[in-house]
């Protein structure tokens, strides 16, 4: 087997000083990028970047700030370098899935809220304080008392220095975050022509980040009759101030994070990804540099060049672009990129060519097509080229339909099962109505979209009489590094494989969800990955992944790396192979849910109520789910945060006397929508299979 280098992105401080190649050449160099698919996905990233085993503090603290207003976040710089805390974002009434499983794995004890109830609710608060978390709130009456609040609780309002930055136009207290929180120097907050905030008495020294024009003369003055000496760190815009805090701040690494110094709104001020970059700043003793999302300005470049740097960007591409990051040096073409998706209990993965081409491999289910459409676009997916679909399972093509809605796609390649299923005829009718080239899957074909990497078809099974034995696989081949994608193909396609191919690869996808259906001893052996890739939903039903299949992988050497965990990026430039997630020990018996029985159990014509009761012994999530007036042809869609529980029903109501009261009542609609002379109703699950009619 091609024995490869491998740098794990997580761990590069360790490493970088045994494997320099990531991050050298005559400019800056290569480079890391923390991303996610929402700006709360990429701060978990950030999150698990610099505490990738958790906190190591005694208080254990987390600060949480609002995700779409960026002023507590960055006055909480200080409190994050004084805690070590990650800096983790939320919108300000309910708090994600994703951040409270991220306060988990960090082991978080105490979680500081910035800001008053408009920016986090009490709901959050109770709901935090219901966990167990020790919860502090720290707020004023206006952003510039919470900043005041926040150096007080972080205990540097005492020394005698302190950063003074505007309050409204932002960029500057960006730049200023690392030297806040690396210092542990308490950033102020204040308007442009006159002091918001009376100062401690005891700061004798103000740096004051920006130029008169977002800090005026006024101010100065204003400081300076208190007797207190200010020094002013400006450019002539923000990059170049950006530089000069970079240059005033002394560390004794080579660590540097980019991030876009560019509001991602022309209506207010909001840099998402850019406000947790000074947790990690001070985890890492990393400068934070403001840079140009599409281009290079000329003092950010002029700063960077012929320096060697360790490099972290924030944010996808549509934050900071590879084109910006080309025109400051760094090497951005020739990787070719694979990410597994996070899509629960399904397969989806994102290829992207180091000719920018793309390829998409199944889409998981329908009920998370945006999952999929939001990484793409955190990628700066234009367009897909060619859209595999393995096998038409929902579990596989129900995104696509998402992403089909939502991208050009150049063509689509499929196994030529066909299914009954709602979700597969909704998939062909799209593709249909798009005028999409559509062609089977041939085994011993290639995909050809770049003249560095081999994509060849080893299996399509349209004659076969099983819908995962028909499951497309493909080998992709860039140089020295193969992935082997095997959608849900069984031991039985396994057996030929072995006989007709070099199965070796460095990366398999491992069959089925981990399902003892398919791995087989023998073909763990063929493969002989280094990695394996497991694509499951967290406590699904199926048990996936088996205890043999698990077993049998761990004990051959194989690092298994899970989606649970979130989206698994690798790249690879035909040598070296980049991963941002370490591998992991998922466990390998998932306890399997309860039994969930949907079932339409009433249909009142003239008083517009349908009853929906879960007859089973487990709660089911609601989102996906979709009721059907046959007769009208009207759907109403279950919010997506609905849950029905065990042995409960609820009414959809519609017409003049509809209500709307969870969990018994949903309104559909205040019109009409069933008819009186006869109308059947169809209950759809979120994989589009019917599942119930009444």
């Amino acid at each position: 087997m091609k024995k490869l280098s491998i740098v794990f992105l997580s761990l590069l401080l360790v490493i970088g000083s045994i494997i320099a190649s990531p991050f050298t050449t005559d400019a800056a160099g290569d480079y890391k990028r923390i991303s996610g698919t929402t700006r709360l996905d990429t701060a978990i990233g950030v999150s698990k970047e610099g505490w990738p085993n958790g906190l190591t503090s005694s208080e254990k603290a987390v600060v949480l700030a609002r995700a779409d207003n960026p002023a507590d976040a960055l006055a909480a710089a200080s409190l994050a370098g004084v805690k070590d805390a990650s800096i983790l974002l939320t919108y300000p009434t309910k708090l994600d899935k994703s951040v409270e499983d991220e306060l988990k794995r960090l082991g978080t004890k105490k979680v500081y809220l910035m800001g008053g109830a408009a920016a986090i609710s009490t709901k959050i608060e109770n709901s935090l304080k219901s966990k167990g978390y020790n919860v502090q709130r720290v707020a004023g009456n206006n952003r510039f008392e919470t900043a005041s609040k926040i150096n007080q609780v972080a205990g540097t309002s005492k020394g005698t220095k302190a950063i003074l930055a505007n309050g409204y136009t932002v960029a500057d207290a960006l730049s200023a975050s690392a030297a806040s929180s690396i210092n542990q120097t308490p950033i102020y907050l204040t308007e442009k022509d006159q002091l918001s905030i009376k100062l401690p008495s005891t700061i004798k020294q103000v740096d004051i980040y920006g130029g008169a024009g977002v800090i005026s003369g006024n101010v100065e003055t204003q400081l300076k009759a208190k007797g207190i000496r200010v020094n002013r760190i400006s450019g002539v815009n923000r990059y170049a101030t950006s530089v000069a805090a970079a240059k005033n701040l002394n560390t004794n690494s080579n660590n540097i994070i980019l991030v876009r110094g560019v509001s991602v709104s022309s209506s207010k001020q909001d840099y998402p990804d850019a406000v947790a970059a000074s947790g990690l700043a001070k985890k890492l003793n990393a400068k934070i540099l403001l840079v140009h999302p599409e281009t290079a300005a000329t003092e950010t470049k002029n700063y960077l060049k012929d320096k060697t740097l360790n490099t972290f960007v924030l944010g996808g591409v549509n934050a900071v672009s590879d084109n910006a990051l080309r025109g400051l040096g760094y090497d951005t073409p020739g990787k070719l990129s694979v990410h597994f998706i996070n899509v629960g209990q399904g397969d989806s993965i994102f290829i992207k060519m180091p000719n920018g081409k793309t390829v998409l491999v199944d889409g998981g289910k329908r009920a998370v097509g945006d999952v999929v459409v939001n990484h793409l676009k955190s990628q700066g997916v234009k367009k897909i080229d060619v859209m595999v679909a393995t096998h038409p399972d929902a579990d596989h093509i129900g995104g696509l339909i998402d992403v089909l809605n939502e991208f050009p796609v150049g063509k689509v390649l499929d196994s030529g099962k066909s299914h009954t299923s709602e979700t597969y005829l909704d998939y062909l009718s799209l593709i249909d109505q798009k005028n999409i080239p559509f062609s089977i899957a041939k085994e011993g074909n290639s995909i050809e979209l770049d003249s560095t990497v081999n994509v060849k078809v080893l299996n399509s099974g349209s004659n076969s009489s099983d819908n995962n034995d028909a499951s497309i696989v493909l080998m992709v081949s860039h140089d020295e590094i193969d992935y082997l994608l095997t959608g849900d193909a069984g031991v039985n396609v396994e057996d030929r494989l072995i006989q007709k191919y070099d199965l070796d690869a460095e990366v398999l996808k491992v069959g089925h969800h981990g399902s003892y259906t398919s791995t087989s001893q023998a073909f763990v052996e063929a493969v002989n990955p280094t990695f394996g890739i497991l694509s499951y939903g967290k406590g699904n039903q199926y048990g996936h992944p088996h205890s043999e299949v698990y077993n049998r992988l761990v004990n051959h050497g194989v690092d298994l790396i899970s989606t649970v965990n979130g989206t698994i990026e690798m790249s690879d430039d035909g040598g070296y192979i980049y991963i941002g997630q370490q591998p992991t020990n998922p466990n390998p018996e998932p306890t399997p849910e309860p039994v969930a029985n949907v079932s339409l159990t009433g249909v009142n014509l003239e008083t517009e109520i349908v009853t929906v009761k879960n007859k089973g012994t487990g709660d089911i999530t609601m989102a996906g789910w979709r009721l059907v007036s046959v007769e009208g042809n009207q759907t109403y869609h279950f919010p997506d945060n609905f849950i029905l529980k065990a042995g409960k029903t609820v009414n959809i109501t519609s017409g003049a006397n509809a209500v709307n009261n969870p969990p018994t009542y949903l309104k559909w609609t205040g019109a009409y929508i069933w008819n009186n002379s006869g109308d059947k109703a169809r209950l759809y699950n979120s994989q589009g299979e019917l599942v119930s009619e009444y």
